[in-house]
């Protein structure tokens, strides 16, 4: 058995389709990386309509109150938009966005409704104020200010306040304690904002006595964000850093799924056909081989391959990776929440690859014993893949329409069972199926597949071959 299974391995790696799929995969490996080190996925910018927000201003009719509000907002926006627009630094943008934005909208609103001298006068001098502090970069100013007011606030507040307000509090002091100022491209910066924005949002729902089914997801979600926030604060690591090699090996089964599925299906759907083809079929059963030794032997060297190749993907991809996006992110971990156990899941990089690629495993291994039987049967390696391709591509058709249209008929389907990578990431099973029947479901499948595929190769009349 042992020395079929080295004779199929050596032809295997001789295949001129082999080598030229590996340069290809090595090709695609470096586009992918060369994307992931140019391109930003985290960037979201708003764009505001400026020449839209004057035009709309011009058909305004200010004796109307409603007309009145919407020209104070927009002409708010523009000024603000225009202001920013001419600074390049984030913490200045920042600080225009939060510290300028109501005082030059009181300044509007005392311009065209108030009309008040006295207090036009002082707006403007807290204006003038505000911009020279934005302009000196002395953002601490501001910081100390909501230091302050925080702590004003929290002498006064009650015991379910205080708690948020002491959170508040310790992250301005971690923000002057850090240097840090406002600039939302520092990871720092990001965890801190993050934490402030869904304060208010995570205590409502914590000390609400009741929550909707959709506010426990919320609540979840709100969880799962602020450890993780908090953990880059403790730790001072980046994992939200998408232009490196590690963002890359997090996505590997998304960015490489397809080639791995290739790989599979090429050497699954040929390993059979090929010696019908080319007639060495005969050579083979001249050996004292029998026929169901044969085929386990090749049934052994594809299930072999599989884990191999995925081996070997992986390691050119962190040479190709670490060449390009260098290999310093190698050692920030990957940040899991079990909503189970309440807790946050820090794991090396590699391991997270290891599992992902194991509870993607069961897809790669159905999907070649497929092709193997098809290659056996239709002794045709071109409608072995093509219709295993086929079949992986109604597989997830029907995966989707059962999450949308909850069809019970279709439960039993392979492709509702295959995927174990929600177990890796502690996520709910989009199915809801138990990983004991999944199992049971595989099992059965592999069973009457494999069972066609050696009746039928034993029974195979190869006189005319």
């Amino acid at each position: 058995m042992i020395n079929l299974i080295k004779l199929e391995l050596k032809k295997i790696f001789k295949k001129r389709s082999f080598l030229i799929l590996t340069i290809i995969f090595i090709m695609y490996a470096i586009l992918t990386n060369v994307i992931y080190k140019t391109i930003s996925f985290n960037e979201m910018t708003e764009e505001i309509d400026i020449a839209e927000l004057k035009e709309i201003n011009k058909s305004l009719d200010l004796n109307n109150s409603e007309d009145k509000e919407t020209y104070i907002i927009n002409l708010t926006n523009i000024e603000v938009y225009e202001l920013k627009n001419k600074e390049k630094d984030n913490t200045a943008k920042f600080l225009i966005d939060n510290y300028l934005w109501d005082l030059i909208y009181a300044k509007n609103e005392n311009l065209y409704g108030l009309k008040e001298e006295n207090k036009e006068h002082d707006i403007n001098l807290e204006i003038t104020n505000v911009l020279n502090k934005i302009n000196d970069n002395d953002w601490e100013y501001f910081t100390k200010q909501e230091l302050q007011e925080l702590k004003n606030k929290f002498d006064g507040a009650d015991l379910k306040n205080k708690e948020k307000l002491e959170e508040l509090i310790k992250l301005e002091e971690y923000r002057l304690d850090n240097k840090l100022g406002y600039d939302n491209d520092n990871y720092l910066c990001e965890a801190i904002n993050t934490l402030k924005r869904d304060i208010v949002e995570y205590y409502n729902l914590v000390n609400k006595n009741s929550l909707t089914k959709n506010e426990e997801e919320r609540l979840l979600d709100l969880k799962e964000t602020r450890e993780i926030n908090k953990y880059i604060l403790d730790n001072k690591v980046d994992i939200n850093n998408s232009n490196s090699l590690r963002a890359v090996l997090k996505n590997f089964p998304n960015e490489f799924g397809l080639f791995i599925l290739i790989y599979i299906v090429m050497i699954s759907g040929t390993i059979v056909s090929e010696e019908f083809n080319k007639g060495t079929i005969k050579f083979l059963l001249t050996k004292p081989y029998k026929r169901s030794k044969i085929l386990t032997a090749k049934l052994l060297t594809v299930l072999l391959l599989i884990p191999l190749i995925i081996i070997i993907m992986s390691l050119l991809e962190v040479i190709v990776g670490g060449l390009i996006l260098g290999f310093d992110t190698l050692n920030v971990p990957i940040l899991l929440y079990n909503n189970g156990l309440d807790t946050l899941i820090v794991r090396n990089i590699f391991v997270h690859l290891v599992f992902i690629l194991l509870g993607n495993l069961p897809i790669y291994v159905v999907l070649g014993i497929i092709c193997f039987m098809l290659s056996t049967i239709t002794v045709s390696s071109s409608a072995a893949i093509t219709i295993t391709f086929l079949f992986y591509l109604v597989s997830n058709v029907i995966s989707n329409l059962v999450l949308m249209y909850k069809i019970k008929f279709l439960n039993l389907f392979i492709s509702l069972h295959w995927d174990f990578t929600y177990l890796m990431t502690y996520e709910n099973n989009p199915f809801d199926f138990s990983v004991l029947l999944s199992l049971i479901v595989i099992g059965l499948y592999i069973s009457v597949i494999l069972g066609v595929t050696y009746i039928y190769f034993n029974k195979k009349d190869v006189k005319n071959v």
